[in-house]
């Protein structure tokens, strides 16, 4: 009776430290990691942040459905917490505060420019890596914050290089761009790139923000007879009303810009009328990308078919593909790791390639990761892939870097 009371026993205490155990491994596999999402989702940039979700959704049902990110030993799900700033400074601080103080985040994505400058000292005290899409973003000050998807507003010299190339008889070029942090940037770049390219800039005076009535500004731009239209960095609403203005007036010429909204600029003009305008993303089922991008944009056009696909819907996803890379090769997902072990990674994965940390000599940091940047054109309807530019290559071409600090200087963004 005995022995069978100790057998018994035994059982029942081996049957509880499996199932002791068990839990205990359950709960290191759900084990999870938190990435805040502080941009625009509403307000006049939010086609600079809202549509960023729809890739950082895929991006986490692929992740967490492989089971998670290994770091060393441990395998971490990861969950998005998001917060609309409605592109305000001060509203991304609250955001900043609430994602790190409340939520306990260990990387953050935003899309940048005026919210930097109010965000980045928390966040450096922090020590919070920070993935931005503004480029010009990046200083001395800010050591954790880096740009690694979208080179903004550096490719502004590669788009108008493509330009001068294949367009040699375009010479004279205007630029429109809102009068903030983003916009001054892409005026500043691209004059810089148009001079190398020996175009003249006929106007390039930035609107401001409250600007409603896009005619006058567009006349004002169009009696400089320009060959060239750049919308240099302007928001994705005013996109649109100034493309609607100049085919309006009747003008013809190239039409380049940092990015587009499609669908909301051909629900304003044909779209015959934007074939050929030059930028530098394409849609991800452009056969010159690789097949997992392809693949991307097959899950993302079955999910939401009736969306205009931008390179806002990769781009934050991208940051988290660069981070996913940092966390495997630091062991850890605490921020600092992940940043020294990006930063000394010779190349980093980025989507159009292998990237090189780059921009102390223009920005006192090297957190800008450079990839060769595709350059498009609208072909029957769709960015298509037709070159690529290397922004090394343009700064070894005799003056150019004269030329390009020249610009900075001009715009206040460099000493």
């Amino acid at each position: 009776m005995k022995r069978r009371f100790l057998t018994v026993f035994a059982m029942l205490l081996a049957l509880c430290l499996t199932i002791f155990f068990a839990s205990e491994l359950v709960a290191a596999q759900s084990e999870t990691v938190k990435i805040g999402y502080n941009a625009p989702l509403s307000g006049p940039a939010a086609a600079w942040g809202l549509p960023g979700l729809e890739g950082t959704e895929i991006w986490i049902e692929e992740v967490n459905g492989a089971g998670g990110i290994k770091a060393g030993d441990k395998s971490y799900k990861v969950e998005i917490v998001k917060f609309d700033n409605e592109g305000d400074g001060s509203k991304a601080l609250l955001g900043a505060r609430k994602l790190i103080l409340e939520d306990k985040i260990v990387a953050m994505l935003m899309l940048g420019g005026a919210e930097s400058a109010v965000v980045q000292p928390f966040v450096s005290k922090h020590k919070i890596i920070t993935f931005v899409l503004i480029a010009s973003d990046i200083s001395k000050d800010r050591p954790f914050l880096m740009d690694v998807t979208d080179n903004f507003p550096v490719y502004h010299l590669l788009h108008i290089q493509y330009i001068g190339e294949a367009y040699p008889k375009a010479k004279r070029a205007a630029i429109l761009s809102q009068d903030d942090e983003i916009g001054l940037a892409a005026i500043a770049w691209s004059e810089a790139g148009f001079e190398s390219a020996g175009i003249e800039v006929t106007y390039s005076k930035p609107f401001g923000l409250e600007t409603t009535d896009f005619a006058p500004i567009v006349t004002a731009a169009l009696a400089t007879k320009p060959d060239i239209l750049s919308m240099g960095a302007s928001y994705p609403e005013f996109q649109a009303l100034i493309l609607e203005q100049a085919y309006t007036q009747g003008w013809k010429g190239i039409i380049t810009s940092a990015c587009w909204d499609f669908k909301a600029i051909t629900a304003k003009v044909p779209v015959e009328w934007m074939e050929g305008a030059v930028s530098g993303f394409p849609d991800f089922d452009d056969p010159k990308l690789t097949k997992k991008q392809n693949e991307f944009y097959a899950k993302w056009q079955a999910k939401y078919p009736d969306h205009g696909f931008s390179e806002i819907v990769w781009e934050y996803m991208g940051g988290l593909d660069v981070w996913k890379f940092g966390v495997e090769k630091a062991g850890s997902v605490d921020s600092e790791k992940v940043f020294q072990a990006l930063k000394s990674s010779p190349t980093v994965p980025h989507a159009f390639g292998p990237g090189v940390w780059w921009g102390n000599e223009v920005f006192g940091l090297d957190n800008l990761l450079v990839p060769n940047w595709p350059i498009t054109e609208i072909r029957s309807g769709k960015p298509a892939i037709v070159a690529q530019k290397s922004l090394n290559d343009w700064l070894a071409e005799a003056g150019n870097k004269d030329i390009l600090f020249k610009y900075l200087k001009k715009w206040k963004m460099m000493k």
